[in-house]
């Protein structure tokens, strides 16, 4: 059954992290981040992987036929592992975004976009490996009666597609607040903000309305609790409407 999943579904997400262009700008911008500062920052989101007992592996995207920009994820179901890929190759609109970051604070944004793609992983397990519904699917979708087969269809209707990105955004929100307590709030300011200026060109990204809320609560975490753990719940709690 792993192996017929894996072979039908290998499912990819991106991160839309692009043009969006603040009027400030730092004197010095970041440049396109580099494959050595992707890797190190994939290798950073690993280690929250590895303590959900889940598996990185990092491959250059160009090398195998991979176009989606800067990083992408998939779950290999057979192997129950988390591939992440990287794309050094400069993307119209991810370049004036780097543009309007402070070098100083590039290295942590990038860990927070890896553990976006982590969240992915993490969820697509819970939904084709440990079959977990009731934790995954939002109000209104009936999980008692939810098979993989029918997951892997209603995935890709528009609302479990923002719902899917909710998770892993305040996943990232999270993140920032652990890596930089006394930054973390402009930061993950500027992510929802990118959220919600590119919902023209990526709808099924706008994840703001989660993000607003999320950072308006403190982007609150328990102790003794995973960050992902605290985002399956966050994204229930602040649901637009909820």
């Amino acid at each position: 059954m792993k192996t017929c999943i894996a072979a039908l579904l290998l499912l990819v997400c991106r991160i839309c992290f692009s043009q969006v262009l603040p009027t400030d700008k730092p004197e010095h911008p970041a440049a396109y981040p580099t494959e050595s500062q992707l890797r190190t920052a994939i290798e950073n989101a690993a280690k929250l992987a590895k303590a959900e007992d889940l598996d990185v592996e990092i491959f250059d995207a160009q090398k195998v036929g991979m176009t989606q920009p800067l990083l992408a994820a998939r779950l290999n179901v057979a192997t129950d592992t988390c591939q992440i890929f990287y794309n050094t190759k400069p993307e119209d609109g991810l370049t004036q975004y780097f543009e309007t970051i402070a070098p100083n604070d590039l290295p942590v944004l990038l860990t927070a976009m890896a553990v976006h793609e982590v969240a992915h992983c993490i969820e697509y397990r819970e939904a084709y490996v440990r079959k977990r519904f009731d934790k995954i699917l939002p109000p209104g979708f009936r999980s008692d009666s939810m098979t993989v087969q029918g997951y892997m269809g209603a995935v890709k209707s528009p609302t479990l597609r923002t719902w899917r990105e909710a998770l892993a955004d305040i996943a990232s929100v999270l993140y920032l607040k652990q890596a930089t307590p006394n930054h973390w709030l402009e930061l993950a300011k500027g992510v929802a903000g990118m959220r919600h200026d590119l919902a023209r060109k990526w709808p099924g990204h706008d994840t703001s309305p989660w993000l607003y809320r999320v950072i308006a609560a403190g982007a609150n975490e328990p102790r003794n609790q995973s960050l992902f753990e605290t985002a399956f719940q966050l994204r229930r709690l602040y649901r637009p409407g909820g």
